[in-house]
């Protein structure tokens, strides 16, 4: 049986970490920002997305997947005075998005773009729109740090009511590849292996895990 598992996105289960102090620190200092159009950058599944849904419920930020924005969507949310535009990655028309971020400009609002490089770095044919990438403030978030992997693998068993052990998590975080969706992938495989098979999570079943 594949049983659904919700994701949380509550401000507990955000796990504070070198890799994201200064990122986690926007929800403390709002509106007290440097910029008001904030670009947050790094890998896939390292917690943008989350960060998102805590300005949302603490700061009344507005979230937008970018895939969703388009000329039709543009005059509502023009009208946003904080808004997160989530999964960012060069997949916008390039005029809808100028014209957002200068009515963003004109109306002095707060705007949060979301994606995996830095926008600045986006392959763009529209100039106006490049410079206006430049004008963003730039945090990034980086590759998880040895006390974030622990964090993150003792949560999901916790969250699936699976025991593991400190020696088996030891054991992962020395072997596992430094990536957001590795660490997602593995534990949601050793999960379903674990269950299929009827195995307690040792360490012969991670490796065997690891190695596929």
């Amino acid at each position: 049986f594949q049983f659904p598992f919700k994701t949380s996105y509550n401000e507990k289960d955000f796990y504070v970490s070198s890799n994201n102090f200064e990122v986690y620190k926007l929800v403390e200092t709002f509106p007290k920002w440097v910029s008001k159009k904030i670009n947050i950058f790094g890998p896939s599944r390292s917690g943008k997305t989350h960060l998102a849904y805590i300005l949302k419920s603490k700061h009344n930020f507005d979230i937008i997947n970018a895939s969703n924005l388009n000329k039709n969507s543009l005059k509502e949310i023009e009208m946003k005075k904080c808004l997160i535009i989530d999964n960012y990655h060069n997949n916008i028309d390039e005029d809808t998005l100028y014209s957002l971020i200068n009515n963003i400009n004109q109306s002095n609002s707060f705007l949060v773009i979301n994606s995996n490089e830095p926008i600045k770095n986006t392959n763009i044919e529209l100039l106006d729109l490049k410079s206006r990438f430049e004008s963003f403030l730039f945090l990034g978030i980086d590759l998880p740090t040895d006390d974030l992997l622990r964090a993150v693998i003792t949560k999901y068993f916790s969250d699936k009511q699976l025991e593991i052990n400190i020696k088996s998590i030891e054991y992962v975080v020395k072997n596992i590849d430094r990536s957001y969706e590795k660490i997602t992938n593995f534990t949601k495989e050793i999960d379903k292996v674990s269950l299929s098979t009827g195995k307690s999570i040792n360490i012969n079943l991670i490796k065997s895990v690891l190695n596929k």
